[in-house]
């Protein structure tokens, strides 16, 4: 005899099969845990600002979740990060799921692990020649624009009432007044 099976209007949670987010940075990897609302708040303002003021240049503003492979062209094929923007400018490093070198400019905004972008990948976009990389500290509305030169990179500071030059592209000025306001 069978037994009866009982129908509700109950939903159960199903835990996702998608794989976990997570990046290789110097042999070890991190896992990547959901950015808070003020981060997703700040990410979409910026990546809609960068989309509308790069439409005549020949760069795409990409936001993450994508694959970036920044020492590819050193010979590692293993190092992987998702910045949360970055601007694919050379569209042969672009396939369909990854950006296999390391790009002209790069956006981190901060979360609640502020040393994994302000030192760890600090560290690995200085040493793939990322020519420009932003951290963005969205709670304290400081914009900090790190410029690769001799090998090294200076730092310039911003507040979020600044209008903040693109250095890489010139002409380009992102107005962060409007981007923390949203």
């Amino acid at each position: 005899m069978q037994a009866a099976v009982k129908i509700t209007n109950e939903v159960t949670p199903v835990r996702s099969l998608e794989e976990p987010r997570f990046e290789r940075i110097f042999g070890s990897e991190y896992a990547m845990s959901s950015p808070g609302y003020k981060h997703q708040s700040v990410l979409l303002a910026l990546g809609a600002h960068l989309k509308d003021k790069l439409k005549s240049s020949n760069c795409e503003p990409i936001i993450a979740p994508f694959d970036v492979y920044p020492l590819y062209e050193k010979g590692d094929k293993y190092t992987l990060v998702q910045p949360d923007i970055f601007l694919a400018c050379e569209q042969s490093k672009l396939k369909d799921k990854s950006y296999n070198g390391a790009p002209k400019f790069i956006i981190e905004i901060l979360s609640s692990n502020r040393s994994h972008d302000m030192v760890i990948k600090l560290n690995l976009y200085e040493k793939a020649g990322v020519n420009e990389y932003w951290m963005i500290d969205p709670e304290e509305k400081v914009i900090t624009v790190l410029e690769f030169s001799d090998g090294k990179y200076i730092h310039h500071g911003f507040s979020g009432e600044d209008d903040v030059p693109l250095l890489t592209i010139p002409g380009c000025v992102v107005e962060f007044k409007k981007v923390f306001e949203s």
